[in-house]
């Protein structure tokens, strides 16, 4: 009797142990307060439950050969150059992987990044706010503007982020992006300046100009991510941070953005009216 009540008293403490574990895992998982009208629901929080499921995780891949130059110096100067341009030996590869952000701009699949997100990329994928992953294709570069465009079918239910048409100093700046890789991160903080420049430390060479100025903090991986008004405008894409102060960091302007998608779709234009034109020969020919 007395062997049966500990082997029952045994049984039960292992039991309200497992149980303590459960609770404690079930007990350290965050979970995200519901809709509500609550004094807790700011300006902020209204922007980032409308518009977070357009701002994208982008992930790209690209391979960098290995090669051997051999040691030509039997011609001398430019002779050698060119054979050891076109007598390189592979020996290998890098397969390398990068991630940054990118933000929804059209309802036909039109994403909005940084240039130099994708550059070199041999492919390209983008992970949206519910997990879904796509692989997306290079539609505009920009190098001037260090921006790009990329093409993807997107899933329902997503909606385009509208681009603003100003911009205030002092107004609330929303950043939010995928610091390594911490999808749909947010940062807020206020317009500090506008029309700043972006110059070659070295060289002094200025390489951007007219960028947005804040105080939001952002990190790596968040290049191309979004940065809104409380309106939820597009106010600009999120480009970098200056290491060597605290609270400054840059963004291309919603007057660039709206200069690149202009020329893009002038361009766009002009190849499918040269398509249509090229068909409509090729039919003539036949007749």
């Amino acid at each position: 009797m007395l062997r049966m009540l500990k082997y029952i008293c045994l049984i039960t403490l292992v039991m309200a142990f497992f149980l303590a574990v459960s609770y404690a895992e079930t007990d350290s998982i965050v979970r995200e307060a519901p809709l509500g009208t609550g004094q807790r629901i700011t300006p902020i929080v209204k922007v980032i439950r409308e518009w977070a499921p357009s701002v994208v995780n982008i992930s790209t891949e690209r391979t960098v050969l290995l090669q051997t130059q051999p040691f030509w110096k039997d011609y001398g100067g430019i002779l050698d150059k060119f054979q050891g341009q076109f007598s390189q030996q592979t020996i290998g590869a890098l397969n390398l992987k990068s991630l940054g952000s990118g933000v929804i701009i059209s309802d036909d699949g039109l994403i909005l990044t940084n240039a130099h997100v994708v550059n070199m990329a041999s492919k390209i994928y983008v992970t949206f706010y519910d997990g879904t992953r796509k692989e997306a294709a290079v539609a505009a570069v920009s190098q001037r503007d260090d921006l790009a465009l990329i093409e993807v079918s997107l899933p329902p239910r997503i909606r385009p982020v509208k681009i603003a048409n100003d911009v205030m100093i002092g107004e609330t700046a929303i950043a939010i992006g995928n610091p390594l890789g911490l999808e749909n991160s947010v940062t807020a903080g206020v317009v500090s300046g506008v029309n700043r420049e972006l110059s070659d430390s070295t060289t002094g060479r200025v390489i951007f100009n007219g960028l947005i100025q804040t105080d939001t903090p952002v990190n790596p991986g968040s290049s191309g991510g979004a940065l809104l008004n409380l309106d939820g405008e597009l106010v600009g894409i999120n480009l970098a941070v200056v290491q060597t102060a605290q609270s400054i960091s840059l963004a291309i302007s919603f007057a660039r953005i709206k200069s690149m998608l202009k020329e893009y779709k002038q361009l766009k234009a002009k190849v499918e009216a040269q398509k249509l034109e090229g068909s409509y020969r090729s039919k003539s020919t036949r007749k």
